[in-house]
């Protein structure tokens, strides 16, 4: 079928519309989902509470950290006499606006000029002429006048006014003669339009006196329609009105075949076209002049620590004012609002840091709030000692000028900045410590606006880490405090180095003086907070642990009296778990105390278990499975009310329901599957389950695999290595079919090291021993 026939659009399909909706819906929710996630991983499981105290402690560390200073200047006026000494207790530097104003202004006279360039005003007119010598020659053409033959003057009466009229006025009508008789000729269109873009494009300024001012700085020519820009590099191209006049005087050659009259006033014509083309950009000249001024850094006047600014009797001057001033803006409060609020940000930054760390490792800290909180109290505790002695040496500083130490952090050595850290490591542990000494040195960094406080700090801070990771005697904090000394005394002399000072004997003594006061103030000052902090947050330390380990402590030697098999057993897991505990770098102390107390609810029905039960006088075969269930698994609680008389700590209390996990007592379990009759209910494994929870740290982990094996080692009548080892594998096996070890990070390589350390054990406990001659005990 031919023709224009149109097809008429079909509705649209339902199910595509459907499954686009659909696909928006599902990106709108994909959108949301994410979002919902990332607020959530930023949350970080922060609770309303968490974050009232994370704003508050962020807002008093930043408040403690703020305008540290306090020495008082006395307040002068030019012409003043000097009633005291001023010198400089610090480096200082301040804006000298004389100097920063003139510095400015030569800024601005150096800028170059920006003068505008009208290339569009210029392509419009030879634009217009190059139509107006188009039409003109078209009406030539359709009037089929000669190109040579000389015109009459009735044609030319005829033409005049047609050519007005196409014209219409872009070249003025009293010129319409000189270029009919020319005929419009296209070469004198060429050249006039060659003559008029020399000139204009080179430039005619309306200001002549001002163009030369400028010249003098430079100038950028800025076309207007590209705003390309170029600096002008021929001047004397750049023209007046009346200069191009006569330039194009000069150019008589362009139309030297006209006649001289003609050429006059096509001169005249070229006359008409002329105009300032580039003009004088104040705005932009005047933005470029103020960037390059803003450009300018301030002239700075710098002040030495230790300079004298005026002595008792000598007359104020301005300079010694401005000094005065610099040094009183360090001391006064700042803007409380802009200066508090850039301080928050980095203290908040820092405590959501410490609060992500300690989310990251939860398992390995039981507590983590309490953590986290106890470190938030030492880093206040930090920077209010901080500022304290600070205070207290800016008081003493001019008594003890004398000793010639001239660095920018010398009397502040005395600080005992390491004592937070070396708490967080006696109370928590090695990595808190290490983290506890960042913020430590970030904060002090903060406070002194001093790299080298902040370097000090910190390696100070690692020192006492490092030096009390193994706390089990309280002398490991005072060697913890000689680690710092040393370190401090190290890092002093390196200030001095780095600061390319003349370090003489005296400056050694005096160097050994400061840093050693600050190792023996952090020592001091944990040795009289650590008891403090144990108490307030419950926290168990090694020291506690020792004194738990005596087995002359009353619950151990009630333990040795009345469940002496117990007793035994419970030392005998000790030894393997201790064991395993060093193999994988947990902590030996606290799973061999945990092993020590773990079945000490044994002690109020110790008769109903096999280790405290006289030979076939099991308790058991009277009762049912179920029974006999409830009774082994009440020794967990009992353990745990036993322990809380007993005042043993929360993280040995732990161990109590968590070495036996949520396990199945298998052999009440498989005892009461075999007595089941017909018709009888199923029998539910969990109703033989232990209470729980499951090990929800390594040294629970290693509490309950070695409580297990050491147990089954006993049936070992003459055990080979691979019975024992087998043995291993499979009650290890046993534990995590079940699933126990699901709620702690220990790793199956760390599995593997522990499996290898009970083997070493139970190997050495199941030695051989040689016969005695004339005894035979085996015989009843």
């Amino acid at each position: 079928m031919t023709g224009g026939v149109g097809i008429a659009a079909g509705p649209a399909d339902p199910g595509a519309d459907m499954a686009g909706a659909e696909r928006t819906l599902r990106k709108k929710r994909t959108a949301k989902r994410r979002l919902a996630q990332l607020f959530e991983r930023l949350r970080s499981e922060l609770t309303w509470k968490d974050l009232v105290v994370g704003f508050l402690g962020a807002v008093f560390i930043a408040f403690m950290v703020q305008g540290y200073r306090f020495q008082t200047l006395p307040q002068y006026r030019v012409g003043d006499i000097a009633e005291e000494d001023v010198r400089a207790d610090q480096d200082v530097a301040y804006e000298d606006p004389q100097a920063t104003d003139l510095l400015r202004r030569s800024a601005e006279e150096r800028t170059p000029a920006v003068y505008g360039l009208d290339d569009i005003w210029i392509a419009d007119q030879e634009k217009r002429i190059s139509q107006t010598f188009a039409l003109a020659r078209q009406v030539l053409v359709d009037h089929q006048v000669p190109e040579n033959a000389p015109l009459s003057r009735g044609l030319q009466n005829r033409l005049l006014p047609l050519l007005q009229k196409e014209i219409q006025g872009t070249i003025p009508d009293e010129f319409l003669p000189l270029l009919l008789d020319q005929r419009f000729d296209l070469s004198l269109e060429s050249r006039i339009l060659r003559v008029l873009d020399d000139v204009l494009r080179n430039g005619i300024v309306a200001d002549p006196d001002a163009f030369q001012q400028d010249l003098r700085r430079g100038v950028i020519v800025r076309m207007r329609s590209s705003a390309f820009e170029r600096a002008l590099g021929d001047a004397s191209r750049v023209r007046t009105q009346q200069a191009a006049r006569e330039y194009l005087r000069q150019v008589h050659l362009e139309f030297a075949e006209l006649p001289a009259p003609a050429r006059a006033r096509l001169l005249e014509l070229l006359d008409t076209f002329l105009a300032p083309t580039l003009v004088y950009d104040a705005r932009e000249t005047d933005s470029r002049r103020a960037a390059a001024a803003a450009r300018v850094p301030p002239s700075e006047i710098q002040i030495k620590k230790g300079k004298i600014i005026i002595r008792a009797g000598e007359e104020v001057t301005a300079r010694t004012v401005g000094d005065l001033e610099a040094l009183r803006s360090l001391r006064k409060p700042r803007p409380i609002a802009g200066q508090l609020a850039g301080l928050f940000v980095f203290a908040a930054g820092l405590l959501y840091a410490l609060w992500r760390y300690f989310l990251y490792y939860r398992r390995r800290y039981r507590r983590m709030r309490n953590c986290a909180l106890l470190v938030l109290i030492l880093l206040v505790l930090a920077v209010i000692m901080t500022r304290l002695l600070t205070f207290l040496a800016d008081l003493v500083r001019e008594q003890v000028a004398s000793l010639g130490l001239q660095t920018t952090f010398d009397l502040y050595a005395v600080i005992p900045f390491a004592f937070c850290a070396l708490l967080a490591t006696l109370l928590i542990d090695l990595s808190a410590g290490l983290m506890t000494a960042m913020a430590v040195a970030a904060l002090t960094g903060l406070f002194y606006g001093d790299v080298y406080a902040s370097v000090y700090a910190l390696l100070g801070s690692l020192a006492a880490v490092y030096g009390a990771k193994e706390y089990r005697e309280r002398a490991a904090i005072f060697r913890a405090g000689l680690a710092v000394s040393l370190v401090n005394c190290c890092a002093l002399l390196g200030i001095h180095m780095a600061m390319q000072e003349a370090v003489s004997p005296m400056d050694l003594v005096y160097v050994g003086i400061l840093g050693t006061t600050g190792g023996v103030l952090s020592s001091a000052l944990s040795a009289t907070l650590l008891p403090v902090m144990e108490s307030v947050f419950r926290i168990t330390t090694d020291i506690r642990l020792l004194e738990l380990s005596n087995l002359n402590f009353p619950a151990l030697r009630r333990l040795s009296v009345e469940v002496p098999g117990t007793y035994h057993h419970s030392l005998m897991v000790g030894a393997l778990a201790e064991a395993a505990a060093q193999a994988i770098g947990a902590n030996p102390l606290l799973v061999q105390v945990g092993a020590y107390y773990h079945d000490l609810g044994k002690m109020l029905h110790p008769e109903y278990f096999t280790e405290n039960q006289p030979a076939h006088n099991n308790r058991h075969e009277s009762l049912t499975p179920s029974m006999s269930c409830l009774v082994i698994s009440r020794h967990v609680k009992d353990g745990i009310d036993l322990a809380r008389e007993a005042g043993l700590p929360e993280a040995v209390r732990d161990m109590i329901p968590q070495h036996h996990g949520t396990r199945v007592m298998k052999y009440f379990y498989e005892k009461a599957k075999e007595m089941r009759g017909e018709g009888d209910p199923e029998i539910n494994q969990d109703d033989f389950r232990y209470p729980g929870p499951k090990p929800q740290c390594r040294e629970a982990a290693i509490l309950m695999m070695a409580d297990s094996i050491e147990a089954a080692s006993r049936t070992l009548a003459k055990p080979t290595p691979a019975q024992i080892r087998g043995l291993i594998d499979r009650l290890v096996g046993d534990v995590l079919a079940e699933d126990q070890l699901d709620e702690c990070d220990l790793t199956l390589h760390e599995i593997r090291l522990v499996k290898e350390s009970f083997f070493k054990v139970i190997s050495r406990m199941h030695h051989q021993r040689i016969s005695y001659p004339g005894y035979d005990f085996q015989e009843s």
